[in-house]
C-alpha cells in the first residue's frame, strides 16, 4: 500500500499529543507510515515529550506559534510520501483508519481530499463534514446557533440530518483530521497560509473543488476528536482569528454582482458576532463562578 505521512499539528497538549502518536503507532496498516509532530512553541514540554518518548517520530520545532496552515504546510514540504495525513494533536486513530483512507484514495484517483467519521469524546457524531453556505445561511446560522444549535439553517449548513454512516462526495471537511492527495496538494499549492488559525480547511476544499478534484467523506475508519482543547484557554484570541478568517473567505470566494455592498455588510456581521460571543463568555464566566451553570462558547465549534 501507498507510503503514509502522518503530521500531528500541536500547541500545548502534552498529555493528547502522546494519546494521538499511540493511536499511530496501533494502525494496522501494510504499508510504510512516517510521522512527524510539528510544534507551534509549546511551553508545556511536549517537544521534549516526543524526543524522549517517541524516538522514532520526526520532529519539527518553531519557537512560536506560527499558525496551523503555516504548521500543515511545513510537514507537507519536509514529507515526501504521496499521501498525507493532517490532524490536530486531540485526535486519536481507530486501529483502522489509515488503511481505510488510503484503499480509498487508491480506488478513487480523483480524489484530492478525503477525511473519515469524526466523533466527539463521548462517542455522539460530530458534525465534521458541511455545506457551503449561501450569504443568508451563514448569517442565520452565525447567529441563531448561539442560541438553537439545532435551528433549521444551521441543521443543514452542518448536515446534521445527514446519514452519517453513507460514504458521498461533500463540500467541505474538517482540518482536524484529512487524508491529502500529495499531487492535489502541489497543484493546490497547499493551505493559504493567510489564514493564521480556522477557514483554512473550508478554503483547500473549495480550492480542490473548483479545479475538479472531489472532497469525500467516509463513514469508516473513526477518529475520536476532543474538540477545542488548543484553543479554550485563549479563546478570545482564537475567536478573534476565526471570525478573521471567516472574513477573508468570503472576500476570496464571494464574486456577486453585489459585492461592494455585500461586503461592507457580511465585515460588520461579523465583528458583530465576535462581540457577541465576547460578551456572552463573559456573562457565562461570571454565571460560572456564582454557581451557575458552566458554558463556553468555543472558536470553531459551531
Amino acid at each position: 500500500m501507498m507510503p503514509v505521512a502522518a503530521l500531528v499539528i500541536n500547541r500545548n497538549t502534552h498529555r493528547l499529543l502522546g494519546d494521538c502518536l499511540r493511536s499511530l503507532q496501533a494502525q494496522e496498516y501494510e504499508g510504510p507510515i512516517t510521522t512527524w509532530v510539528v510544534d507551534n512553541g509549546s511551553t508545556d514540554g511536549s517537544a521534549a515529550m516526543v524526543v524522549s518518548g517517541f524516538p522514532g517520530v520526526q520532529l519539527v520545532r518553531n519557537d512560536r506559534n506560527v499558525g496551523y496552515a503555516a504548521a500543515c504546510n511545513q510537514g507537507i514540504r519536509y514529507s515526501s510520501e504521496p499521501v498525507v495525513l493532517v490532524m490536530n494533536s486531540d485526535t486519536v486513530l481507530s486501529p483502522d483508519t489509515v488503511r481505510v483512507l488510503v484503499e480509498h484514495m487508491e480506488a478513487n484517483p480523483g480524489a484530492a481530499i478525503v477525511a473519515p467519521r469524526l466523533l466527539n469524546s463521548d462517542g455522539s457524531i460530530q458534525f465534521s463534514c458541511r455545506e457551503f453556505p449561501s450569504i443568508t445561511t451563514a448569517f442565520m446560522h452565525a447567529f441563531l446557533g448561539l442560541f438553537r444549535g439545532d435551528n433549521p439553517y444551521s441543521a443543514g449548513y452542518k448536515k446534521m440530518d445527514w446519514d452519517h454512516g453513507t460514504e458521498c462526495t461533500v463540500d467541505w471537511v474538517s482540518g482536524a483530521f484529512m487524508a491529502l492527495r500529495r499531487e492535489a496538494m502541489d497543484a493546490l499549492g497547499g493551505f493559504d497560509e493567510g489564514y493564521f488559525m480556522y477557514v483554512e480547511d473550508v478554503d483547500l476544499c473549495w480550492r480542490a473543488r473548483r479545479d475538479g478534484w472531489t472532497v469525500d467523506y467516509l463513514p469508516g475508519g473513526d477518529v475520536y476528536h476532543h474538540i477545542g482543547m488548543s484553543s479554550r484557554a485563549v479563546s478570545t484570541r482564537m475567536s478573534f482569528h476565526h471570525h478573521a478568517s471567516m472574513l477573508r473567505f468570503h472576500r476570496k470566494t464571494y464574486s456577486g454582482k453585489a459585492r461592494r455592498l455585500v461586503n461592507p455588510v457580511v465585515a460588520l456581521g461579523v465583528a458583530s458576532r465576535f462581540a457577541l460571543i465576547v460578551a456572552l463568555n463573559t456573562y457565562y464566566r461570571l454565571r460560572s463562578l456564582l454557581g451557575g451553570r458552566d458554558r463556553h462558547i468555543m472558536p470553531g465549534r459551531q
